[in-house]
């Protein structure tokens, strides 16, 4: 044994997020050797899924996190996705690795989505000088000495092919063609020469077809090509229609435009062939653990493609969930411990996610489903900024009963307390749960918010409103500790329990439910003692000061979410050093924003790129603080 991470079952305990790296001993290296992996795997289609595999001298590995520090760089995957394919490039093996046939990684519970192709490479000697994205759009640009390679899918065609495209003099691209590794269903390529200039374009052009999806019409494909500038021009179109400050910097203009970028990525297309898809916004692009549609996550992105203005993309998300079927499989669900756990009444909104096929998910493992009330308060909210910020009062008018059902499903579970009762919480631990102020706090805020609506445009609303200000009272009544912060949940008593001091607390302020400046300032002093990473003010913020690695490491969605309220609550300077921090990182790291950076080295960790976590909350963050 050289070496573990995580823990075998029967306790089992995941460490999916951290890097492997065993030193082997001197005395066990033979002249030949054996070296054997033992791996444990509780969901996905097993194996090694990412990272670098290899052996390497100890030497070597310190320069290379030297240099990784040193730079601020860490991630090296760039991912172009139109909605319907998506393909990944990995710029250290100058490979494309996977290409998908679909977005998200899960048709259903039992079935993942495996790639058509991967490993696919340019049959060149030559290595690379750059890649990155052009102009901060889906389209990757390999730049090699004598010429350069695009990577990308298309917007402005809507086809299930991945293209790429050789440019350079034809002495050099003439010996350029690609080789790859079926996977799942069969491939065909097509190839097509075009001149450009002093240049020529070699286009390959990567069709498919398997069980669910049929070839396309490739004669017709080589015909009508979508050029990368075509396709950076659909892209820049879509920045130039977003409110983007004027006063943004140039770097946290880059983040943004990414971040837009990232976003359209990750809304499965019209076009998609699971008709209940269509509209659904992944957590996480590939390479990404989480390609799937948590309602969460999707909050958070629909809020963020509403203020900046991408109304069509924020009604096909809201109206995806409202749609997806079937849903309410968990108005009852008797747990283990005899208790009925479910919610007792119609919810339509998923409690956790939705797989591929647009069927509600929720988690389940050997201590049952995550339920989680809070996505049907973050639901409401989102749909609540949808429609104050583009006006439609249609939409409102239109699911005027489903909004309804929604809300009586939020009030039908505030407790005795007049909190929410026992759940998941934010953070996904399954059951019995806790009294999660998180949930308590985004439930109050979607009520409030949506009864506003409702008021403005002469609809009932006492029964929202009613319902959003018992939440509020019996969260300051049972989670205000000294008048001077919010505990986590109301279930612990003890400051030293598990979920105590609980970084979700923040959304109580940035969501604008808690406007006390005075009581932000002193809940902020309490926390940066406990969830502040090393407790150094210049750093950023973790879930949990726990044991646990993938909890106690640091979080930028919630740092973002403590600058969105820094702002909102007159701690502006604060607020620009939080966004100064992720966007620095961003800037070295593709313009994209991780799951965690790692506590001692910054590096970036978990799924990458996060979408609702990730590029929408850095969003938010940068529109809060420039709004006047």
């Amino acid at each position: 044994m050289i070496g573990a991470t995580g823990k075998f079952p029967p306790d089992d305990q995941s460490a999916w997020d951290a890097d492997r790296k065993y030193l082997i001993p001197r005395k066990l290296i033979q002249k030949n050797n054996v070296i054997a992996i033992r791996v444990n795997n509780g969901i996905g289609d097993g194996g090694i899924y990412g990272g670098s595999l290899m052996l390497m001298a100890k030497k070597d590995y310190d320069k290379q996190i030297t240099n990784q520090v040193k730079s601020k760089k860490s991630y090296y995957q760039l991912t172009t996705s139109n909605g319907l394919v998506v393909a990944v490039y990995n710029e250290r093996s100058q490979t494309v690795e996977n290409f998908y046939p679909h977005i998200f990684s899960y048709y259903d519970s039992g079935s993942v989505v495996k790639p058509v192709l991967r490993d696919i490479k340019p049959s060149v000697s030559e290595k690379t000088l750059s890649a990155g994205y052009t102009d901060n759009t889906h389209v990757i640009e390999v730049k090699y000495p004598y010429f350069t390679i695009f990577y990308y899918t298309s917007f402005t065609k809507g086809n299930k092919i991945f293209y790429a495209v050789v440019r350079g003099q034809d002495n050099y691209i003439n010996k350029v063609n690609f080789v790859g590794e079926e996977v799942s269903g069969r491939t065909t390529i097509g190839t097509v020469k075009k001149k450009n200039g002093a240049l020529t374009d070699k286009y390959f052009l990567f069709g498919f077809t398997d069980t669910l999806n049929t070839l396309p019409d490739m004669q017709l494909a080589l015909q009508q090509i979508p050029s990368p500038e075509d396709e950076v021009k659909y892209m820049k179109n879509v920045f130039a229609s977003c409110k983007i400050p004027k006063r943004v910097t140039f770097s946290e203009r880059k983040v943004i435009e990414q971040g837009i970028s990232v976003i359209k990525m990750s809304q499965v297309a019209e076009k998609e062939i699971f008709p209940l898809a269509k509209g659904q916004v992944l957590a996480s692009l590939r390479p990404g653990v989480w390609a799937i549609c948590w309602v969460r996550d999707g909050a958070f992105a629909i809020e963020a493609m509403s203020k900046l203005g991408l109304y069509d993309e924020a009604k096909k998300a809201l109206e995806f969930m409202l749609k997806a079927s079937p849903t309410n499989q968990y108005v009852s669900y008797l747990h283990t411990d005899g208790i009925d756990y479910g919610i007792g009444v119609p919810y339509i909104i998923s409690l956790t996610r939705y797989f591929g096929n647009g069927r509600e998910e929720s988690d389940y493992n050997e201590n049952g489903p995550n339920i989680e009330i809070d996505d049907l308060g973050l639901f409401l909210t989102a749909f609540y900024h949808y429609v104050n910020e583009s006006g439609d009062r249609t939409l409102l008018k239109r699911w005027d009963k489903e909004i309804r059902i929604i809300g009586n499903a939020i009030i039908h579970n505030i407790n005795e307390k007049g909190i929410i009762r026992r759940d998941s919480g934010p953070w996904e631990h399954h059951l019995p749960g806790k009294e999660f102020m998180w949930a308590s706090g985004t439930c109050a805020r979607g009520l409030q918010l949506v009864s506003e609506l409702q008021k403005k445009f002469g609809m009932e609303y006492q029964t929202f409103e009613t319902g959003a200000s018992r939440l509020y009272t019996g969260i300051m009544k049972n989670c205000l500790i000294d008048g001077s912060y919010i505990k986590g949940n109301a279930t612990e008593q003890n400051p030293t329990d598990h979920h105590y001091f609980d970084a979700a607390t923040f959304e109580l302020f940035a969501s604008g439910l808690i406007r006390d400046e005075k009581l932000f300032l002193t809940h902020m002093q309490e926390y940066n003692k406990h969830n502040r990473v090393g407790g150094d003010v210049a750093k950023g913020y973790m879930r949990f000061n726990s044991s646990d690695s993938y909890e106690n490491q640091e979080w930028p969605f919630a740092g973002l979410r403590v600058a969105v309220a820094q702002k909102k609550l007159g701690s502006i300077s604060e607020s620009k050093k939080m966004i100064d921090r992720i966007t620095l990182y961003a800037s070295r790291n593709h313009n994209l924003v991780p799951e965690i950076l790692s506590n001692d080295l910054g590096l970036y960790k978990g799924a990458i790129p996060m979408v609702g976590y990730g590029s929408a909350a850095y969003i938010l963050a940068v529109l809060e603080y420039y709004k006047k």
